[in-house]
C-alpha cells in the first residue's frame, strides 16, 4: 500500500474510548467536573504560592512549576477529548496531533525531571540543612526548573520530529483518545524500528535517570532519620516527604508502565485506562495531595481568605 504524507490536509480519527452515545455522554460528564477540578486545583495553588510570602521558598516554588505542568499537559489533551465525546466526527489534523504530541510529551517530561528535582530539594533539606540555603539558593532552584523544561522539550522534538517524518498508510484511524506515540507509529508503512529504538531510549533514559535520582535522594533521607533519636523527629521529618512520595509513585508508575514495554504487549484497553490515570486523574489528585496534608498550605490559603472576607 502506498505511504502518504499527512501533511497534505489529511485528518487522524480518533478511536476514543466506546461508540455508544449514552456512555459517550456519561464519560463527557465525568471527564468535565474531573478536568474543572484539575484546572481550579491547579490554579489555586499556582496563585496561592505567588501571593503568599510564607511560601515563596525553593520547594514551593518547585510545587508552583509542578502545578503549572499539570495544568499545561492535561490541558493538551482533556479539551480535545471533551469535543469528540460530542462530536460526530472525532478527528484532529495532522498539525493539531503533532502540536498535540509536542506539547504533552514537552510537559509530561519536564514533569518527570521536575519531580526528580522535587527530591533533591528533599535530601538537600532534610540531610545538609545548614547547606540549604547555597545547595537550593533561587538561582541553583531556577536552574533545576529551567533545566526540567529544556530536557522535556528537547525530547519532544525528537521525538515528534522522528515520528512525523514517517509515511502512514490506511484509513488513519488512532486506537486512543489522543495523539500518543504509540500509537500513531502504529499507522505507519515504513520501518518504525529506528523511532521505536528512540522511544525506548529517550524514555527509559528520562524515567530512569529520574527514578535514580529519586531513589538516592530517598535513601540517603532514610538514613538520615534512621539516625534521629526522636520518634517524634523521624516522624516529622518523614512526614514532609509523604506527599511528594505519594505523586512518585503515582506518575513514574504509570509512566514506566506505559513506555517501557515492546511494542508486542501493547493493549489498547490497557493502555487507555492508564493513559486516562496520568492525563485527567493524576493532574487532579497532585494539588489536593500537597495541599490537604501541607500545613503550611493550609494556613497560607487561611490568611489569603481571612484577608479577602476583610476586605
Amino acid at each position: 500500500m502506498e505511504g502518504v504524507n499527512l501533511s497534505q490536509g489529511i485528518e487522524f480519527e480518533l478511536l476514543g474510548f466506546t461508540s455508544d452515545p449514552q456512555l459517550q455522554t456519561l464519560l463527557f460528564v465525568v471527564f468535565l467536573g474531573t478536568y474543572t477540578i484539575t484546572v481550579m486545583g491547579n490554579l489555586i495553588m499556582f496563585l496561592l504560592i505567588h501571593v503568599s510570602a510564607t511560601l515563596h521558598t525553593p520547594m514551593y516554588s518547585l510545587l508552583k512549576s509542578l502545578s503549572f505542568l499539570d495544568f499545561c499537559y492535561s490541558s493538551t489533551v482533556v479539551p480535545q477529548t471533551l469535543v469528540n465525546f460530542l462530536a460526530k466526527r472525532k478527528v484532529i489534523s495532522y498539525l493539531g496531533c503533532m502540536a498535540q504530541m509536542f506539547f504533552y510529551a514537552g510537559f509530561a517530561t519536564s514533569e518527570c525531571y521536575l519531580i526528580a528535582a522535587m527530591a533533591y530539594d528533599r535530601y538537600a533539606a532534610i540531610c545538609n540543612p545548614l547547606l540549604y540555603p547555597i545547595t537550593m539558593s533561587p538561582e541553583v532552584c531556577a536552574a533545576l526548573i529551567v533545566g526540567s523544561y529544556s530536557a522535556g522539550f528537547l525530547n519532544s522534538l525528537i521525538h515528534t520530529s522522528c515520528i512525523f517524518s514517517l509515511k502512514f498508510c490506511g484509513a488513519h484511524v488512532v486506537t486512543h483518545f489522543f495523539c500518543d506515540g504509540p500509537p500513531i507509529l502504529s499507522l505507519s508503512c515504513v520501518d518504525t524500528s529506528l523511532c521505536e529504538i528512540l522511544l525506548f531510549i529517550f524514555a527509559g533514559f528520562n524515567l530512569l535517570s529520574c527514578t535514580l535520582t529519586i531513589l538516592v535522594s530517598y535513601l540517603l533521607i532514610l538514613i538520615t532519620i534512621l539516625k534521629m533519636n526522636s520518634a517524634e523527629g523521624r516522624f516529622k521529618t518523614f512526614s514532609t516527604c509523604a506527599s511528594h512520595l505519594t505523586a512518585v509513585c503515582l506518575f513514574y508508575g504509570t509512566t514506566l508502565f506505559m513506555y517501557l514495554r515492546p511494542r508486542s504487549s501493547y493493549s489498547l484497553a490497557q493502555d487507555r485506562t492508564v493513559a486516562v490515570i496520568y492525563t485527567v486523574v493524576i493532574p487532579m489528585l497532585n494539588p489536593l495531595i500537597y495541599s490537604l496534608r501541607n500545613k503550611d498550605v493550609k494556613e497560607a490559603l487561611r490568611k489569603v481568605w481571612s484577608r479577602k472576607i476583610m476586605e
